[in-house]
């Protein structure tokens, strides 16, 4: 016989339990069958009584009594928490709200905004040597993808370049005009002390002074150079140590007469002299004076000053014996090749674009190596050397 008693509880819940039992009502007779697992009484009323059983029906008969019971306080529960975030988020969101209009959770108004100055000179030329420094870092992991190329592109080489390339027009107004000053006052090229290794051999190419090109033209010189640079290896390039190496084959119209000026190529080092400001390819102030070092950068001790060996030895040695002058229109032709033992700065970049600028008919190659890669050939000529 199957019976289901429906109760109500104090909190209004209805609860079924479900009571399938196997039982047997008393016939009149006071037989009972003892087959039967436990009998039912009759109420006073004469309703149908409660099922008595044994412990352990009572036990298993409990057991979905408890699962129904188990679930519906499991779905009471999810139902009031649904509820309490619900109420949460709402109470977060008016108050996100207020704020989005002007004031915090109390009502107060927002502070005012503090004004913000212009940006100097200084700051922008900051940013630019970190953004020089980060992408000559990632270069040199091999971790400099597109977008921050394209970025630094964008910001700071292309500005750089669009300078560089007005200093090696030769239909400017300054190639044919004496300077004014003992260097080159430039506010955007002031800004970087370089323009990182990447960038600069970029700007050899667009300013067609690469070195790919350079190697075209003389396919062996470049161990010859390396060889005859006469670099110390050290951990940090040091100023002092830093060298560049040229050569050069230039021919001089004096009249009728054309002097020839060759150079199989020699080493050049720290602190050379300075021409006089006339005649002068003026160096950038990044600040401190470049005009007289060999190969340095700013902030870090790097490369600088290659034109100094430029107008030192090709514009004294060459061009003004034979009564040259710097000029676009004069009458100097050749070939010049500068190799630097570590990337040019940009003061380096300014003198080679000057020189392009003032004497149109003589090319200009540059080739350079980082300060890694000349370690490890000075490195591979030591092993070579015979052990004594």
């Amino acid at each position: 016989m199957h019976v289901i008693v429906i109760r109500k509880n104090v909190t209004g819940i209805l609860l079924i339990e479900l009571c399938e039992a196997l039982c047997t009502f008393d016939n009149g007779d006071g037989d009972d069958d003892d087959d039967h697992h436990g009998h039912f009484d009759d109420d006073e009323d004469g309703d149908l009584g409660r099922c008595w059983l044994d412990a352990d029906d009572a036990l298993f008969l409990l057991l979905p009594l408890m699962t129904i019971v188990m679930m519906m306080v499991g779905i009471a529960a999810k139902a009031a928490g649904t509820a309490w975030r619900r109420n949460v988020t709402r109470r977060h969101f008016r108050r996100l709200q207020r704020c989005s209009r002007g004031g915090d959770a109390e009502g107060r108004p927002p502070p005012e905004p503090r004004a913000r100055g212009p940006r100097s000179e200084r700051d922008v030329a900051n940013d630019v040597v970190f953004g020089v420094v980060a992408v000559d870092l990632l270069f040199n992991h091999d971790r400099l993808d597109m977008e921050v190329s394209e970025a630094f592109r964008r910001s700071v080489y292309h500005p750089a370049w669009k300078r560089l390339r007005y200093y090696s027009d030769s239909t400017a107004p300054e190639a044919r005009s004496p300077a004014k000053s003992w260097r080159l006052q430039d506010r955007t090229l002031e800004r970087q002390f370089s323009l990182s290794c990447y960038f600069t051999e970029a700007a050899t190419r667009e300013l067609e002074i690469s070195r790919m090109q350079a190697l075209a033209h003389w396919p062996g010189w470049r161990p010859m150079m390396q060889k005859e640079a006469g670099v110390k290896a050290t951990d940090d390039p040091v100023s002092n140590a830093l060298v560049a190496w040229m050569a050069h084959s230039l021919r001089v119209q004096k009249g009728a007469e054309e002097l020839v000026h060759l150079s199989r190529g020699r080493p050049f080092g720290y602190a050379i002299g300075k021409p006089e400001v006339s005649e002068w390819l003026l160096p950038v102030f990044v600040e401190h004076d470049r005009s007289s070092h060999a190969e340095r950068m700013a902030q870090t001790i790097r490369s600088r000053g290659k034109g100094s060996y430029f107008h030192k030895i090709v514009l004294y040695g060459c061009v003004k014996s034979a009564g040259a002058k710097l000029h676009p229109d004069s009458s100097v032709s050749g070939m010049v090749a500068v190799y630097a033992t570590h990337t040019p700065c940009i003061s380096c970049m300014a003198v080679f674009c000057q020189f392009k600028q003032k004497l149109p008919g003589v090319k200009l190659y540059v080739c350079f190596d980082k300060w890694g890669e000349t370690n490890r050939w000075i490195a591979e000529e030591v092993r070579a050397l015979p052990q004594v």
